[in-house]
């Protein structure tokens, strides 16, 4: 249990990172992208929830949002960020 925690968690400080990282090569980071890494912690709550669901009752159905939480993880450096704090939020919001 341990390891899966602590695995989870730094894919949560990756995304974090990473997402950060392109976002600074954009050459400005403003209070609006900010707020919109906070905003995007609470969609991927949802989105996680609907993930797990899709997870225990249908496994094609949860490769096709694996593959649709990695490819908005691409295309946004937004999402990766909220994406990385909601992983690494769940982790320390549970440590046993």
């Amino acid at each position: 249990m341990i390891r899966g925690a602590f695995e989870l968690g730094a894919l949560g400080v990756v995304l974090v990172i990473a997402g950060g990282i392109r976002l600074a090569r954009l050459g400005h980071f403003t209070w609006m992208q900010a707020g919109l890494c906070l905003l995007m912690v609470p969609v991927c709550l949802v989105i996680l929830l609907v993930t797990d669901y899709t997870l225990h009752h249908s496994k094609v159905g949860f490769v096709m949002m694996l593959a649709m939480l990695v490819a908005v993880g691409v295309a946004s450096p937004i999402f990766c960020v909220g994406l990385g704090l909601t992983l690494a939020g769940m982790v320390v919001t549970r440590w046993p």
